[in-house]
């Protein structure tokens, strides 16, 4: 395709509850030919969890020289054109990566055009036994790397894209055979196609406990340090200084992301378990 097409992928250092960047990798597609990339590691605020570490091997010890994620994100959005369409492998997992990592850094979410070849290929490859990238990749016998690091994905998701379009290009051509329109590669990708854009990847805001919500979201604001009384009712609760970060809203339950300040890590913390909120002394 004439169309820019940006291929990418991102790895998180949790594998459960708020994600939280550690790469970036992209690459730039033009008429079939890579013609640019985008490779970067992201020192995170939180630790890497074990379990996210045995999928692409990064470890906290890979990623200290690295800048922070909105240092990352900005030098992203500016190697991206505003022409370029964006594909993934099982897009949303990707957006909602970049989209809590867009409201952390207060960047504004790019309005490229989002396209998933998980939705691609379960349409194309329906005899693949699934439609994970790695088993697409040795389906199809594509000779590209599956290390699930970052760029080494966003490549595999190309080729995996390439070739579905492929089988699709020639299943839809027999099908229309009778007809005089021939189907084409614009026409295809409509099965890959999420509706909306990065924006609405944003994480949501808390919609209970409003006046703590105002309250906790003008200190993020101004960067005021509070002290939350802050634990289940069955124990006694503890007071927390935190820096608030981001507030936002997962599975119905409302949460503050803050900087903890006796240890400088960044926690996520239950609305419902916070009793008061005051200034930090």
């Amino acid at each position: 395709m004439q169309r820019p097409l940006v291929f990418l992928d991102t790895e998180s250092a949790t594998l459960h509850g708020p994600p939280h960047l550690i790469e970036l990798a992209a690459v730039r597609v033009v008429d079939g030919d890579a013609v640019d990339r985008f490779a970067e590691l992201v020192r995170p605020e939180v630790p890497v969890d074990e379990g996210t570490s045995a999928i692409h091997g990064l470890t906290i010890d890979d990623l200290r020289g690295a800048d922070g994620a909105a240092v990352v994100l900005a030098r992203f959005l500016a190697w991206l054109d505003p022409e370029d369409w964006l594909v993934a492998h099982n897009m949303p997992a990707d957006a909602n990566v970049l989209g809590f990592e867009l409201a952390r850094a207060g960047l504004v979410p790019p309005r490229n055009p989002l396209f998933d070849t998980l939705k691609l290929t379960r349409r194309g490859l329906r005899d693949a036994p699934d439609h994970k990238l790695a088993t697409l990749v040795e389906y199809l016998g594509l000779d590209v790397d599956t290390t699930h690091r970052a760029l080494a994905d966003a490549v595999a998701c190309w080729q995996v894209f390439e070739a579905a379009l492929r089988l699709l290009l020639e299943e839809e051509a027999e099908t229309a055979a009778e007809s005089a329109r021939e189907p084409t590669e614009a026409t295809i990708l409509r099965h890959a196609a999420i509706s909306g854009t990065l924006d609405q990847y944003l994480p949501a805001p808390p919609s209970r406990q409003r006046a703590a919500v105002r309250r906790l979201e003008r200190a993020r604001r101004d960067a005021c340090v509070v002290t939350l009384v802050y634990g289940e009712e069955t124990a006694r609760p503890a007071e927390l200084a935190v820096l608030p970060r981001l507030l936002f809203r997962r599975e119905k339950r409302g949460y503050l992301e803050g900087e903890c300040q006796s240890s400088g890590i960044l926690k996520t913390y239950r609305l419902d378990r916070i009793h008061r909120i005051h200034e930090a002394r």
